[in-house]
């Protein structure tokens, strides 16, 4: 008669091993080097405040790059940034707008720094005139390099030219990712390019509110690879207009809903939204923005969000 082991038993006995080998690999404790450091790293290296206190930590590697504490005498400084640093932690001022800037510590020749963005609660207006020409709001993503600050009849406003380089479309995020419940309103004007003509608009939750050129249409969609959910409509427009722009996405039940809206600039705001669409698979949050196309130049000014 055959000698055979039951199933159970294997099951058991591949449970103890795993659970014996999990404590084997469990990993050991930080073995701190006492040679010199050669480099620093300032941890968090990148990090968004409210306007809340930012504390910071050096971490230094030796020649054989394992952490060590003989990092020596530290300096800190600060460049472009409004508010007091005080050794390892920075605070903003309470009354400075929105910002970015760095926090550099530096030991011997080892420099490391980190980059914090200071973006206040709700509301913003930005109408550009305290930004430098050709630079943009420092704390804007996506914007370096597609978007300037230039001077148009007297005043400062935003334009996305066409591209020296690379594709004329492009997204700019202004707040964290983590935003809800506002609306978004801007002043836009597109312009003409022989016979090519831009596409402007909004970013709000995740959904882009689009003025296009091209087909003359008011367009909502969360994806431009992916119409799932899009709602468009005949919209005429003409270039070298200004027309102001709003937009707002609400979440109800398991839903979310997605206004928009575009009068004229200077005439008086329509009660009714010009469009609305519905998602059914919602974007619950996101970061409010804006969108251009443009292969001919696109102008934004007074931009809000409340």
């Amino acid at each position: 008669m055959r000698n055979f082991i039951p199933l159970y038993v294997i099951l058991i006995v591949c449970v103890l091993t795993a659970g014996c080998a999990s404590k084997e690999m469990a990993p050991k404790p930080i073995e701190m080097s006492t040679a010199p450091a050669v480099s620093l790293l300032l941890t968090p290296a990148e990090i968004l405040t409210s306007g809340d206190p930012v504390a910071f930590s050096v971490i230094g590697f030796d020649a054989d790059g394992k952490q060590t504490s003989a990092i020596g005498a530290t300096e800190w400084s600060k460049t472009g940034l409004t508010g007091t640093l005080e050794s390892s932690k920075f605070t903003p001022d309470k009354s400075a707008s929105a910002h970015a800037g760095t926090v550099t510590v530096q030991s011997g020749n080892m420099k490391a720094l980190a980059r914090v963005r200071v973006i206040p609660s709700l509301p913003w207006s930005e109408d550009f005139e305290a930004i430098e020409l050709e630079k943009i709001p420092t704390h804007w993503i996506g914007a370096t390099g597609k978007f300037f600050v230039r001077e148009k009849d007297g005043n400062k406003i935003l334009v996305k030219p066409p591209a020296q380089r690379g594709l004329d479309r492009s997204n700019v995020y202004i707040g964290p990712a983590t935003m809800k419940n506002y609306q978004i309103q801007v002043d836009l004007m597109g312009t003409r390019n022989k016979r090519k003509l831009p596409d402007m608009g909004l970013i709000a939750n995740r959904y882009t509110l689009d003025m296009q050129g091209r087909h003359q249409r008011l367009q909502i969609r969360s994806w431009a690879s992916d119409l799932r959910m899009a709602k468009t409509i005949d919209f005429t427009w003409e270039t070298d207009v200004w027309y102001t722009m709003k937009m707002m996405v609400e979440i109800i039940d398991d839903k979310a809903i997605i206004r928009g809206k575009v009068w004229r600039t200077g005439e008086s705001e329509p009660a009714e939204w010009t469009i609305t669409a519905e998602d059914p698979l919602p974007n619950r949050e996101g970061s409010p923005g804006i969108y251009g196309y443009s292969p001919a130049d696109i102008y934004y000014d007074n931009l809000k969000v409340w």
